[in-house]
């Protein structure tokens, strides 16, 4: 009961502000025409129609029964004003004849992640809600996605799997200066499941020994050592629906990170990349048959391996994959 006052009036502090700035697109319109892309042309047609999306979406955040698609609606309509928002930033356009730093629309673009966070808690837009037999039908994955290139041109992507449907373990996926890719299994199980669903050029079955300790992991296989350490980095601390990471959460991956939380993959299945926490390496190094990669660089080449790339600084992820 507590829980429902609270999300009533946090739905009504956050929708009624909605509907304002709404309304001030019909008092004002001059004032939001400069944002609007030039591309859509008929910036004042643009104005009011997003003003009433303000006004009908903030309005139905307000009651219980519109509640939840009106938060599906508000955290879409998010997204796609932020084009707005980011065409101001990269043309640098002025309001009211001011322009803004850097700085300033960062602030702006965290605000607007923080936003559509928010309204996704209030339309209470949790994982499998009511989808009890989606979940048992989806393959879930929960580990590490750990990622570097190094100075020879070689890049690597390493899946250290704390549960799964095959237990434990831990795979190696190789991109060679070439373009060669290659995938490292621990058995013929894994290694059919993993080629079933991306691409390579050669597979290898190896013992894979993987360690973590604190914010580091060390792997050892036949043909390769590697090592990597990671910062702190930031956590991504609450629940979102596989809706949300493969909408909003999608399109921010791609802004700021170049890849991707959602997807198809090889053999036409569904995938969703639900990222924990996002740590950048502080120190990598790989030594392949011998020879010493030297050190870590950013994967500057794509590794084609699937729909989506690894992020282009070398980083470690904490993840959980969905796969349909």
């Amino acid at each position: 009961m507590k829980r429902n006052w609270i999300l009533h009036i946090g739905s009504i502090i956050f929708g009624f502000p909605f509907v304002l700035i709404g309304i001030d697109h019909f008092v004002d319109p001059v004032w939001y025409e400069p944002i609007v892309p030039e591309i859509l042309g008929y910036p004042t047609f643009w104005v009011y129609a997003s003003g009433v999306f303000e006004i009908v979406l903030g309005a139905g955040l307000m009651f219980p029964r519109t509640r939840q698609i009106s938060a599906y609606g508000v955290a879409l309509m998010l997204l796609v004003l932020y084009w707005a928002n980011f065409n101001m930033w990269y043309n640098d356009i002025p309001l009211s004849g001011k322009t803004y730093g850097d700085i300033w629309h960062v602030v702006r673009l965290v605000i607007q992640i923080i936003l559509i966070i928010a309204v996704t808690w209030i339309g209470e837009v949790t994982p499998f809600k009511g989808k009890e037999k989606l979940h048992d039908s989806l393959d879930i994955f929960q580990g590490r996605i750990t990622s570097s290139g190094f100075q020879t041109g070689d890049r690597i992507v390493v899946g250290a799997w704390k549960s799964s449907p095959f237990g434990n373990f831990t795979d190696i996926m190789w991109a060679k200066p070439d373009g060669t890719r290659i995938l490292i299994a621990p058995n013929q199980e894994i290694a059919d499941y993993v080629t079933d669903m991306y691409s390579f050029d050669e597979v290898v079955l190896e013992e894979i020994v993987s360690k973590e300790e604190g914010r580091s992991l060390s792997v050892e296989c036949k043909s390769m050592e590697l090592k990597f350490s990671w910062k702190k980095g930031f956590a991504i601390p609450f629940k979102r629906s596989l809706l949300f990471i493969s909408t909003v959460e999608l399109f921010f991956a791609k802004l700021i990170f170049s890849t991707r939380t959602y997807g198809l993959t090889r053999n036409n299945r569904q995938e969703w990349y639900a990222i924990d926490r996002v740590s950048n390496l502080s120190h990598a190094s790989a030594n392949i048959d011998g020879e010493d990669k030297g050190e870590m660089t950013p994967m500057n080449q794509p590794c084609k391996f699937g729909f989506s790339e690894a992020p282009k600084k070398p980083a470690s992820c904490e993840v959980r994959t969905h796969i349909l």
